[in-house]
C-alpha cells in the first residue's frame, strides 16, 4: 500500500524544520541538501511550496516534528 502525506498550503511557513528534520533522520546531518523535501519561496505572493523527492520514504518524521500544526500530515 502506497504511503501519502497531504501538505497544507495555508500553514507553510519557510522555517525548512521538515527538511532538517529528514536529513537528520536519514543521513544524521542537518544539511539541506541531504533531505528528501524541499522548500521553495515563492517571492512574489510569499507563499512557499514543498516537495518531496523520490528518495521520500513516507516516514512522516516530517509532519511529526513541523511545529506549525503538521504540514505534511493533516
Amino acid at each position: 500500500m502506497a504511503k501519502e502525506l497531504a501538505v497544507n498550503p495555508g500553514k507553510r511557513i519557510g522555517c525548512c524544520t521538515c527538511a532538517l528534520t529528514c536529513a537528520i533522520t536519514h543521513h544524521g546531518e542537518f544539511n539541506l541538501t541531504k533531505a528528501c523535501i524541499q522548500i521553495t519561496r515563492h517571492e512574489f505572493d510569499g507563499t512557499f511550496a514543498i516537495t518531496f523527492s523520490s528518495c521520500c520514504r513516507g516516514c512522516k518524521k516530517c509532519a511529526l516534528a513541523c511545529h506549525a500544526g503538521s504540514p505534511a500530515g493533516g
